[in-house]
């Protein structure tokens, strides 16, 4: 089967009905990296059940900034190296081991950047992820074509400010879809 080539760094990815089970049931993937080997994303609205705070605190990170941390909870952002932390933000790659996405948008995973967030400076925007999804060449692009995602361009309020478990349904109010009224069914003519 020929693949069509997408762009899809700073994309959405918008999880069809057609993956109805699975972490990636309803999930929204913001991709971070692609090129001719793959891609790499992190599902931005399945957050874990314990907070920054508590992370920070077994990580031994010092925290003089309480508020930013509080009412914040590390997102599952993949199946893959659940122990490997991806802190996607806003701002320049300015840390140990940074690269930029977009403009404004950086991956970061040095723990120098924590250590910043902790004492309430470094960055206006984040999101703390632990682990991530990824694909080979040609295994989104076929996944796509199948049905099984929606694709978008990036938007910040979306990937940084909108509250977890509207996320994905707001992603699909901006494509535009009604689920009412959506059905995976090819037709043939």
């Amino acid at each position: 089967m020929k693949t069509t080539n997408y762009h899809l760094q700073h994309h959405f990815l918008i999880a069809t009905p057609n993956i109805d089970t699975g972490i990636f049931h309803q999930s929204l993937v913001y991709i971070c990296h692609q090129d001719k080997q793959g891609a790499l994303g992190l599902i931005i609205n399945k957050p874990l059940s314990t907070s920054l705070v508590k992370l920070f605190d077994e990580l031994q990170l010092p925290v003089t900034s309480h508020s930013l941390l509080q009412h914040r909870t590390p997102l599952n952002a993949g199946p893959l190296n659940s122990a490997v932390g991806f802190i996607l933000h806003t701002g320049q790659p300015n840390w140990s081991s940074s690269f930029a996405v977009a403009e404004n948008v950086c991956v970061t995973t040095s723990k120098d950047i924590l250590q910043s967030i902790g004492s309430g400076q470094g960055v206006e925007y984040f999101e703390l992820c632990l682990g991530h999804s990824s694909w080979i060449r040609g295994q989104l692009e076929n996944e796509i074509e199948r049905g099984d995602w929606f694709v978008i361009p990036a938007q910040l309020d979306l990937l940084f400010k909108v509250d977890y478990s509207e996320r994905w349904q707001q992603a699909m109010n901006i494509l535009g879809v009604n689920l009412d009224k959506f059905s995976m069914d090819i037709g043939h003519a």
